[in-house]
């Protein structure tokens, strides 16, 4: 019966661990003591035609879980008899021992039942009738996960004690088994109430309160109770059941409104998450950002990351819901209030030290203008700040950038482009959008950049970061390392965000019709634009992960207007109204980091201009264009970036360069046409914060 409700897949941590397991040398080592996982093991086995575990050839073993008699006992953990036996073996140097995970329902299906979700994989032991539940909803989603070997070699040729060789063995097996049930479930974090017990039993909470109460035990447990009430508000509350409603709702949402959320450079984030803890920080362009990341993640079967949330959304019903995803609650200013500046951080340390993975907005609010903000400080510095309290330093920033055909909020950003005063999140501005859910919403791109290691990051830019030690709760001196590591840090993570854009349809028509005012566009003239803007991003090779859309100028011209980004069309001419182009300027701005130098050098050569009078121009103002636009070319470099987008644009016939070095557009009429639209660009630049 049970082998029937058993359908196990066999997983490999490399190519090599699949050829190994066919040989006979091989002792299985079980994560766990479960019936059930064995029978899962031993099934796979036989389909795959691997060695199998068998009792009498003595080729496995499980281990065991830590019990006590009595609950104030502290619990023992016992290793199992066939581990003995391999440490006193003396021909155990040439056994090959591979670890084995087994998941039931680590990849929930689109028709899985909630009840399927309850009795998921968890780091709670469970009982014999849970692991049956478990078997009976989830066999048919079990997986079987070989590890790489274990160093046999290096452990068994030591000349120690048996005892000592099984200890060593048993704790090399856990840490295996832990890091990678890490990876795949979350963290062993048993829920929110002992998240906040760990909050106020930290010493740097009690001794804020014991400071501020001034030996007044009336006023020290007024502020316990506070430091309670802060911990309350800040910390999230997953659930499952929940995310699976997520998953359901998502799922649809992705599938019928948008051409779905393609993601880009995922397969990075499971070699990633093993090793690391995982800081997220996407772009933030729409209120679906929030959902977006969190719903690859968990379709990719990668722990779900805590998400910083403003204070602001911790509303009634809707904070609710944000909490059970993941969310967890910030003030936008601490102010002066040090115990919840400490008990804030506190909770950020834990959840690096229970190794979980955070996902944060690092321009704190969305852009309304399509490019990205400032980065905010903040929460970059907290994080720098627990890191530096870490005892394993393994720490990656993953810099997100999240594009869209179409935004759920244009309309808000058009009434904000009119003058009307920017609204603040909340829930109104957030169900005003569900209007547009009826649109068709195109294409949606996720896409990692490139990883920064923290460790790496602060060696290189603030070598005394480990000893010059900081308090938060202190006014920061302006000359720490702190001070000036941060924006470093959150320039880079701009920078990294904006070179993994997805170039998309409709930021490149935006683009293209940034100048014109006529009402009637000749759409022959816009698809030649729109060629002209692929070839210039194409040959500026901005950077590798740099996305182009694969369909023809004309295609994309039909595909804007099904967005219905214009509604009068005729088979030669399109119009667009005031309000329609308005409505574009967000698109544009989306990749107007990409085009802003050869903007900068269509508009200088409008009239005729000496190559070296341009460059001299252009190394002058080059460090104010770097910083608004988050461009990663040193100021060394600069000369020889704006030499090559000169070559480039005499390529295509946008420029010419006579023999006395001066520059000016084609005489062309398409090529100048083309011209004027990136100077326009330029022009337009300077208001598009």
């Amino acid at each position: 019966m049970i082998n029937f409700l058993i359908s196990p897949e066999a997983e490999f941590e490399t190519e090599d661990v699949k050829r190994l397991v066919q040989s006979q040398k091989v002792i299985y080592a079980l994560s766990t003591g479960s019936s059930f996982d064995l029978n899962a093991l031993i099934k796979t086995a036989k389909q795959n035609n691997f060695s199998q575990p068998k009792k009498n050839k003595k080729n496995f073993f499980q281990l065991k879980g830590a019990k006590r008699l009595f609950p104030w006992q502290k619990p023992r953990r016992r290793s199992p008899r066939e581990l003995h036996q391999i440490a006193s073996d003396s021909k155990s140097v040439d056994k090959i021992i591979i670890p084995v995970d087994v998941f039931w329902g680590k990849a929930p299906e689109r028709q899985d039942h909630w009840v399927k979700l309850i009795f998921r994989d968890s780091w709670e032991a469970g009982s014999f009738l849970r692991n049956l539940l478990k078997v009976i909803f989830n066999g048919r989603q079990a997986s079987v996960f070989f590890h790489k070997p274990l160093e046999t070699e290096d452990i068994f040729s030591q000349k120690r004690s048996s005892a000592h060789l099984v200890l060593k063995t048993d704790r090399l097996l856990r840490a295996r088994f832990r890091k990678n049930r890490q990876a795949k479930i979350g963290p062993d974090i048993s829920n929110k109430r002992t998240l906040i017990h760990a909050i106020l039993n930290s010493s740097s909470v009690k001794q804020e309160i014991k400071l501020s109460s001034n030996g007044s035990k009336k006023l020290e447990n007024n502020e316990k109770k506070k430091a309670y009430k802060y911990a309350l508000e800040i910390c999230s509350d997953i659930s499952y059941p929940v995310i699976y409603l997520y998953d359901k709702a998502l799922n649809w949402f992705w599938n019928s409104r948008y051409d779905g959320l393609e993601i880009l450079g995922i397969e990075k984030i499971n070699d990633l998450a093993v090793e690391n803890s995982l800081i997220y920080t996407p772009s933030h362009r729409s209120h679906i950002d929030y959902l977006a990341l969190s719903y690859e993640l968990y379709t990719n079967n990668l722990m779900l990351p805590q998400i910083v949330a403003g204070k602001n959304l911790n509303l009634p019903f809707l904070g609710r819901i944000l909490r059970n995803g993941g969310a967890f609650f910030m003030r936008r200013s601490f102010g002066p209030n040090r115990l919840y500046s400490k008990v804030f951080f506190e909770h950020l340390r834990k959840l690096f030290q229970r190794g979980y993975s955070i996902e944060f907005f690092p321009e704190g609010g969305r852009t309304r203008t399509g490019r990205l903000l400032t980065p905010r400080p903040g929460i970059i510095s907290m994080i720098i700040k627990s890191f530096q309290d870490m005892d394993e330093r393994n720490v990656k920033f993953l810099p997100i950038s999240i594009n869209y055909e179409k935004v759920l909020e244009g309309k808000s950003h058009l009434k904000e482009s009119r003058g009307q005063k920017k609204k603040k999140e909340n829930l109104s501005s957030i169900f005003s959008t569900i209007s547009d859910f009826r649109s068709y919403l195109g294409n949606a791109y996720l896409q990692f950049g490139e990883p920064i290691d923290l460790k790496s990051f602060l060696d290189k830019h603030a070598p005394n970061w480990q000893k010059d030690l900081i308090d938060l709760s202190e006014d920061t001196d302006k000359k720490s390392w702190l001070f000036e590591v941060t924006p470093l840090l959150g320039n880079k993570i701009m920078t990294n965000i904006n070179k993994a854009t997805v170039v998309t349809s409709s930021s490149l028509f935006a683009s293209s019709i940034s100048d014109i005012s006529d009402k009637e566009i000749d759409k022959k003239r816009l698809s030649f634009r729109i060629e002209v803007l692929k070839k210039v991003i194409e040959t500026a090779k901005y950077s590798e992960l740099i996305k182009l859309p694969n369909i023809t100028s004309d295609e994309i011209i039909q595909k804007v207007k099904k967005l219905k980004f214009y509604k009068y069309d005729k088979p030669k001419v399109l119009k667009i109204s005031k309000n329609e182009k308005s409505l574009m300027e967000f698109y544009k701005n989306n990749i107007l980091h990409l085009l802003i130098l050869q903007a900068y050098v269509m508009y200088k050569s409008r009239k005729k201009i000496i190559k070296n009078d341009l460059i001299n121009d252009f190394l002058e103002i080059f460090p104010q264009i770097k910083k608004d636009f988050f461009i990663e070319i040193s100021l060394s470099n600069a000369e020889k970036k704006i030499c090559n987008i000169l070559e480039n644009l005499k390529k295509i016939n946008l420029l010419k360069i006579d023999s006395n070095s001066e520059i000016s557009w084609s005489d062309n009429e398409k090529e100048k046409d083309a011209a004027g639209m990136f100077a326009s660009l330029w022009l337009e630049s300077f208001s598009a914060n």
